[in-house]
């Protein structure tokens, strides 16, 4: 009698198992049908037929490239709803894959939700597994995410693990140490990379900047910036230091 009803149970199982899966491709193909009379709302021929390509190497992990290049088409086209469908397509029938997941957040609307898609995806994958620039890329959009939703804890300590080498990473931390009133561990950070790279971006410049005002030491700033002068943002914030100190 228990080997009876523990046969029912497997095959109740296996049978719950085969129909969850025939519904998930159902659903697919009823996404896939929405994606393409999506299209002819599409003028530009040239992004119908990558979208049409794409659609058709969804199963293809060598050919993805193909889809990811018709979704980011679609968004710079303006063709946004079209982007977020091919995404959450594309994501859903391959949820290991990070290239897609990024595409996905670029398309959806509220910062909740992209941090909601990185945390889930991170539960499954380990970060460190993934190529370096899609680490630095995951690491940007997920404290991009904590900042929005106001968790710039969470946003600092993302970055702050992280020590990536993307200039957004850097801006953004460097920002959040200003905001949270820490000029000098922005200063600090900002130079770092200064001196890594000998130049800075005119966001970073500007960060630099406000922080040094914050600590109204532009003696220090003058004698940081002096040598990097080549570099037309530094250029002008040096200048604009020397003018702070003569008065």
């Amino acid at each position: 009698m228990f080997e009876e009803h523990n046969e029912g149970f497997v095959w109740g199982d296996v049978k719950r198992v085969h129909n969850f899966e025939r519904r998930a491709v159902m659903n697919q193909e009823s996404r896939k049908a929405e994606i393409e009379r999506m299209l002819d709302q599409v003028e530009d021929e040239k992004l119908k037929a990558q979208i049409i390509k794409g659609l058709k190497y969804l199963d293809d992990p060598a050919r993805h490239l193909h889809v990811t290049y018709g979704i980011s088409m679609s968004r710079a086209g303006g063709y946004e709803e079209l982007a977020l469908k091919f995404a959450q397509l594309a994501y859903e029938q391959n949820p290991e894959d990070c290239y897609f997941l990024l595409e996905l957040c670029s398309s959806l609307r509220q910062p909740q939700e992209v941090v909601d898609a990185i945390e889930q995806f991170l539960g499954r994958v380990e970060l460190h597994s993934l190529p370096k620039d899609q680490q630095a890329k995951m690491t940007v959009t997920l404290a991009t995410g904590y900042r929005e939703i106001g968790k710039v804890s969470e946003s600092i300590k993302t970055l702050e693990e992280s020590r990536g080498e993307l200039a957004r990473g850097t801006e953004i931390l460097a920002e959040l140490y200003y905001e949270t009133g820490c000029p000098q561990k922005a200063i600090d950070l900002l130079f770092e990379r200064l001196k890594y790279m000998g130049k800075l971006s005119d966001d970073m410049a500007s960060c630099m900047g406000k922080s040094f005002d914050a600590l109204d030491n532009y003696s220090e700033a003058v004698g940081m910036l002096a040598k990097f002068k080549d570099d037309e943002p530094i250029k002008s914030l040096h200048e604009k230091m020397e003018g702070k100190l003569r008065r």
